[in-house]
């Protein structure tokens, strides 16, 4: 793995060209935004996810069904600078099955820098991080802005994500082609492939409420600028049909999600239990839960 050198960080004030300040996209829909949200998501949206968790497990074999979850990392601390976050993204490659894939991580702001000949992959608008591929080179570049390091809980979501995007990236690609039944949406499909791996808890935990986002103050991000792939309602349903489908128990995904991401996987998960398993996601018998 290759690693480059940090240039120094610039001041808070410095505009961050990963961010991009858009309306909200995924807060409930306006006819759905209440104190009380419809933790499950529209029908359509279901279809979606179920489809595409089927064909990420296809393409991702063996290692997409089994009944993993990833709490933590193993590494000691936060990450809080560019050392430390490589750190972070070679201990989860180790534990996804990625321990060969190498990677340059470099700071955004030293994006004049990079070779042309690196191509991004998906859509890094909004983005605290995002990775590139190049043909040329044949190896994957991430960068990040400095911003990620003031919310945690969206660091950990983002660096998910991208394992997640290397994982389809490396498989075959977008999971839905043009002429497809479904609509291609790249960031999505990159969560769901982390949640594949076992890194679902990353993914939800990070997910934000645009309309409300708040960091509990003093971090200097405004989360309604950041674009997440699936909103919290899809993240429970997600959730609920690849935990269900691995052989993982309720309370062994429950227990590690905050308080709003936990009501919506409760929500989708008795939803879920009251409807057929798609036959393509089907639980796994072969894998023990664990919890209950």
């Amino acid at each position: 793995m290759t690693q480059a050198t940090e240039a120094t960080p610039p001041s808070d004030n410095t505009p961050h060209p990963l961010r991009c300040y858009l309306p909200p996209m995924f807060a409930f829909g306006d006819a759905q935004a209440s104190t009380s949200p419809n933790f499950v998501p529209e029908e359509a949206s279901q279809g979606w996810i179920q489809t595409a968790l089927a064909r990420v497990r296809d393409r991702l074999g063996p290692s997409a069904g089994e009944s993993k979850l990833i709490t933590s990392p193993s590494v000691l601390g936060a990450p809080r600078d560019l050392d430390s976050l490589f750190d972070l993204i070679c201990d989860l490659q180790a534990q996804v099955g990625q321990e060969d894939l190498e990677f340059t991580l470099l700071a955004n702001d030293q994006r004049a820098n990079v070779d042309p000949t690196f191509e991004v992959l998906g859509d890094p608008t909004g983005q605290l991080m995002h990775s590139f591929f190049s043909k040329k080179e044949d190896s994957y570049l991430m960068l990040f802005s400095d911003a990620a390091f003031r919310v945690l809980p969206v660091l950990y979501a983002s660096v998910a994500r991208e394992l997640g995007r290397l994982a389809l990236h490396r498989s075959g690609g977008p999971l839905f082609a043009e002429d497809d039944e479904f609509e291609h949406d790249p960031e999505s499909e990159a969560e769901l492939a982390a949640m594949s791996l076992g890194l679902g808890l990353w993914i939800a935990n990070g997910a934000v409420m645009f309309e409300n986002g708040c960091c509990g103050g003093g971090c200097g991000v405004d989360l309604r600028s950041l674009r997440a792939g699936l909103s919290v309602p899809e993240v429970g349903h997600a959730l609920a049909v690849d935990a269900r489908a691995r052989g993982l128990g309720k309370w062994s995904i429950s227990r590690h999600l905050e308080s709003t991401q936990k009501a919506a996987f409760k929500r989708n998960w008795s939803a879920i239990k009251r409807a057929p398993a798609p036959a393509a996601l089907a639980p796994a018998s072969s894998h023990g839960a664990l919890g209950s």
